[in-house]
């Protein structure tokens, strides 16, 4: 019997998303290498206004933010409807974009805030207090214009800590939680725990052929070779270190500080030292 309904793959941006997406891609087709072009076939973005539109079939050039809204859950309860799918989310949990009724599961992935924020502020061409800034305000929204050139619908994050706290707490299970630091230390063992979650194969020489696949040298190796549509205008590459506290050689000592002091108790929450 074919499975229907939706795992949704959550993170706030610059937290592993892609790779785990790359990892999802390999092991669908048993550990194959990474089509980066086709990573959109395989794990979309729920917010990509080409992806809505085609699921639905309307044309959201001339939507408000509230429609566009709408036009989300409304192709989310579709697709979940006829389909399995596994879509990338970075917007806070909301039951009411995010329908409990098509939901067969959550992978949410969290990574140090204190290495989101430098990798984010490159990812948005802006200065790292500007980052750190946007990670403290609970009404963060991005994408915020729905213009027609604007490639996604908006998004609600919120905090770093709001948006963890939302799918750790209101999300319908279950629930995976995979930090980025455990993926880096023990990628065997946390993408067999992935597959073993999502139904995909899970078999040890499987899931080796996808880690090395979607070993961090291969993907950049595949990105310099053949681009990556989600690296933004000017960054230099999508694919950066790939490494877990690279923030004590970039962040000042107060930048780490007013990260540790907008987020110590979700950091505690989830096994984040707050040194600085």
């Amino acid at each position: 019997m074919m499975r229907r309904g939706i795992f949704w793959i959550a993170s706030y941006p610059k937290s592993g998303n892609t790779w785990v997406r790359c990892l999802i891609a390999s092991l669908q087709s048993g550990g194959a290498p990474v089509r980066l072009g086709g990573l959109g076939d395989a794990a979309p973005n729920s917010a990509a206004r080409a992806w809505l539109e085609a699921c639905i079939e309307v044309d959201s050039a001339d939507m408000l933010a509230s429609e566009l809204n709408a036009m989300r859950a409304q192709a989310h309860r579709e697709e979940g409807g006829r389909r399995l799918r596994f879509l990338k989310v970075h917007d806070r949990y909301d039951p009411q974009l995010f329908p409990a009724d098509v939901t067969l599961g959550t992978v949410h992935i969290v990574r140090d805030p204190r290495d989101v924020a430098p990798s984010w502020a490159d990812h948005m061409g802006v200065a790292v207090d500007t980052a750190i800034a946007r990670m403290g305000d609970d009404a963060l929204v991005m994408s915020r214009s729905v213009h027609s050139f604007r490639p996604q619908a908006p998004q609600r994050f919120g905090s770093w800590s709001g948006h963890a706290r939302s799918w750790l707490d209101d999300a319908p299970g279950p629930r995976l939680l995979l930090r980025y630091e455990a993926l880096l230390a023990d990628p065997l063992g946390e993408a067999a725990r992935l597959a073993r979650f999502l139904g995909l194969p899970a078999e040890a020489d499987c899931v080796a052929r996808a880690v090395d696949a979607c070993d961090f040298e291969a993907l950049r190796g595949i990105e310099e070779r053949e681009g990556f549509a989600e690296r933004q205008k000017g960054q230099q590459r999508f694919f950066r270190q790939g490494r877990s506290g690279a923030w004590r050689g970039v962040l000042q000592p107060e930048q780490a500080g007013r990260i540790v002091a907008d987020h110590r108790a979700m950091m505690s929450r989830l096994g984040y030292r707050a040194e600085v």
